[in-house]
């Protein structure tokens, strides 16, 4: 029997310079969020579950991972920076990579929070560990929470331990006193006809998500109220899956091994029992391609895929480039496509967006706060020189393939309504006087745009002085000198006015 035992303890960081950077290093909510369910990821959770409860003030995480004992929440949350995660293995006991590494992550519910609790049981295991975790110390000066040698107090914790059934194993994260930018989170999620209005996504199967995310008028998430957004940037950033129409279908096949990599992590997550998908949906009114990215270098590999279409891609969130590290992504999409030249392609850089999953190498060039990277390291070198040739490689494919093909697109339209006034011309006006004229006009010119040189002919453009003597040539041809000089007086009267 285990019994009923309390311990209690504090939470510290190995130096000031790690206090200063762990602290405000999540610039959203959802960036603090995203850090948890990657946790839950680690402990070879299948399901995530993200309860937002707004009259109870709190956010709840729960998910069906390994979950832990005492001893391994005091090894792995006692002292940050001190991480354990990688210590038996890179990967999981399911073959997941490890995304966390530096072992700060949870340390990001400080900032949406005043309090985190943690109700936890490890398969074969009867502990069942309740813990406290309290942020009000590291609000505090350093000098008051300074510890023996260099350590830091972050904050205090309580804990419980007793007994539960042996074959249980999860975690459940309670998020208590919502504080700044996550309370309107909070707001969002409750049942009103505001939330359900086409601002929200609240509720909603991942199937009406995708129809919204396939407006043609959402030019940027920002139209989304705080929680839908709180939700999209979730899901752009941790292993789910894709919508399952997330691209043309005649790219979707050379896509199809990201789509099943992905698929193979067997990880899914649901904000309040919506499914999240990753929120990356292309859906364009004209031409687009797919090129996919392969590179093998000295000091890191890649592969993924750049989608280009026929105007800027929508929402502008997803343009530019998205680098992914064991699945998670790194920061958000990259508009500059990693210091790519401004002057090459202007028009076109947005209207491409593309996706590099990178080998464990270039985590070493991965800052802290897991948003940027390192631009004198190696492997980013060595890998922004291979995206930058492929991306001026695809430009020109864009620009032969996607825009010529517009621009064709756009003559014939062009030469279509030029052909349909020329018709309307000779029914209206010509027909009352000339209606043998008429007919003849009408047929020869119906057939005009069937061909280049049909088109070319319709969309000529002359100057004044250009018509003005073909009209007087003809005319000569087939007036008299006396109807002549009459007709040409009228043409330059109705010309000059």
């Amino acid at each position: 029997m285990v019994g009923n035992s309390e311990f209690k303890g504090e939470i510290v960081v190995a130096s000031r310079i790690v206090d200063y950077l762990s602290s405000g290093l999540y610039e959203s909510p959802a960036a603090c969020l995203k850090e948890l369910v990657n946790n839950s990821f680690d402990a070879d959770a299948t399901r995530v579950d993200l309860f937002i409860k707004p009259d109870a003030d709190r956010i709840i995480i729960e998910d069906n991972g390994c979950g832990m004992n005492r001893a391994d929440f005091v090894k792995h949350f006692s002292k940050i920076s001190e991480s354990y995660k990688r210590d038996d293995s890179e990967y999981t006991t399911s073959g997941r990579p490890k995304i966390g590494k530096i072992g700060i992550g949870f340390i990001a519910a400080n900032e949406i929070c005043d309090v985190m609790e943690i109700v936890s049981t490890k398969a074969g295991d009867k502990e069942l560990l309740e813990v406290s975790i309290n942020f009000d110390l590291m609000r505090r000066d350093p000098i008051e929470r300074l510890r023996d040698g260099s350590d830091i107090a972050k904050a205090d914790y309580v804990g419980k331990i007793s007994e539960t059934e042996k074959d249980t194993h999860f975690t459940q994260i309670f998020l208590k006193k919502i504080r700044g930018e996550a309370r309107a989170i909070l707001a969002g999620a409750r049942k009103s006809e505001f939330v359900s209005g086409m601002n929200s996504l609240y509720g909603l199967k991942p199937e009406s998500i995708l129809q919204r995310l396939k407006d043609k008028n959402l030019k940027t998430w920002s139209n989304f109220d705080a929680y839908s957004n709180n939700a999209l940037e979730i899901g752009l950033n941790v292993p789910v899956r894709y919508h399952d129409e997330w691209i043309p279908a005649r790219s979707r096949p050379k896509v199809s091994d990201i789509e099943q990599h992905v698929f193979s992590l067997d990880f899914k997550v649901f904000i309040d029992r919506s499914e999240v998908r990753k929120p990356i949906v292309f859906y364009p009114d004209g031409k687009s391609l797919i090129s996919k990215f392969a590179f093998q270098g000295k000091h890191v590999a890649a592969d993924g895929y750049f989608y280009a279409q026929h105007g800027a891609i929508k929402p502008q969130e997803l343009q530019g480039l998205l680098i992914r590290i064991r699945n998670a992504a790194v920061g958000d999409y990259d508009p500059n496509f990693l210091g790519f030249s401004s002057s090459l392609g202007p028009l076109f850089q947005s209207w491409i967006s593309g996706e590099v999953l990178a080998d464990d190498r270039l985590e070493d060039a991965m800052n802290i706060d897991r948003r940027t990277l390192r631009i004198a390291h190696p492997a980013y070198e060595e890998l922004q020189g291979a995206i930058h040739k492929h991306l001026a490689d695809l430009i020109k494919r864009v620009r032969l393939e996607i825009y010529g093909a517009g621009s064709e697109t756009r003559k014939t339209e062009q030469a279509i309504n030029v052909q349909k006034r020329i018709i309307s011309v000779a029914s209206h006006e010509i027909e009352r006087v000339a209606p043998k004229a008429a007919k003849k006009i009408r047929k020869a010119w119906k057939d005009a745009t069937r061909d280049e040189i049909g088109r070319e002919r319709l969309l000529r453009k002359f100057t004044v002085d250009q018509f003005y003597k073909i009209v007087v040539e003809v005319a000569g041809e087939i007036m008299s000198p006396s109807q002549l000089e009459q007709f040409i007086n009228r043409l330059t009267e109705r010309l000059r006015k």
